[in-house]
């Protein structure tokens, strides 16, 4: 009997053990090649996603919190706000605050409810509230395709992955791989405590510019966030004048999309 018993328990170890291993990507199977192709792959589906896009607001925050969760109704109002005033939203595409984001899009009506979901080991479908949506197959691309027509993005709590995003647009705006993008965090409750480790040790230690400490906003105000992002604007579109790209294809697109506030 207890032979029968460690038999069944080192069949249950093994059954254990094949279906962690069954939990990892493919990815980390692939050739060189076969990474490049997929990455190109990814690229292009993102740019023809993003192809007539003007101004968007990339949304973040984490696929865990349900519509129970306050921030999930604040990410609703603060995407539905912002596509009534003509803005296009992107998000991860799928649940939680990415849901959220899709959903106040979808119901703004004025602008794009996008959706860049991701292949993962495990289950991740796309939320049901996209206006243009695609699934991707690298982390990096996504993150690229989360910015790269935004001129602003908002941080609602999340974990590894939301933070994962933030400092990668920081990092981006920083050191001016991107435009300058207005980078808000919405939950003062949940964000002070990283916006304080970023004024004190980092900027302490002098491994950020002291002026870089300032690169985020905390705010609890939807309506301020709407407006500030609004107000951004004929900034952003001067800047575009003054690095010569008023000729782009992108400059024309944003000029029309907000031509009834930037005369």
């Amino acid at each position: 009997m207890a032979r029968k018993i460690i038999g069944f328990i080192a069949f249950i170890h093994d059954i254990r053990e094949k279906m962690e291993i069954l939990e990892y990507s493919d990815d980390i199977k692939r050739t060189d090649k076969e990474i490049a192709e997929s990455l190109k792959s990814d690229c292009e589906k993102g740019f023809a996603l993003l192809k007539d896009i003007g101004a968007a607001v990339a949304i973040f925050g984490s696929a865990r919190l349900t519509e129970e969760s306050v921030y999930y109704s604040k990410a609703v109002q603060m995407a539905q706000m912002l596509s009534e005033v003509g803005f296009h939203i992107t998000s991860g595409g799928s649940y939680g605050i990415m849901e959220a984001a899709n959903k106040g899009a979808f119901l703004g009506k004025n602008g794009e409810s996008l959706g860049f979901n991701l292949v993962l080991p495990f289950e991740q479908d796309t939320n049901p509230f996209t206006t243009r949506d695609t699934t991707l197959e690298n982390f990096a691309v996504r993150k690229n395709m989360l910015v790269k027509n935004a001129i602003a993005c908002i941080a609602f709590p999340g974990g590894f992955g939301t933070l994962d995003e933030l400092c990668d647009v920081t990092t981006l705006i920083l050191t001016k791989k991107m435009m300058p993008a207005k980078i808000y965090l919405y939950g003062s409750e949940f964000w002070s405590p990283l916006v304080n480790f970023v004024k004190t040790t980092l900027k302490d230690y002098k491994t950020i510019e002291p002026e870089d400490a300032d690169i985020w906003q905390i705010s609890d105000d939807l309506e301020w966030i709407r407006d500030d992002i609004k107000n951004y604007v004929g900034e952003y579109l001067k800047l575009m004048r003054e690095l010569g790209i008023s000729n782009s294809k992108r400059y024309k697109l944003i000029k029309e999309q907000f031509e009834h506030f930037t005369k």
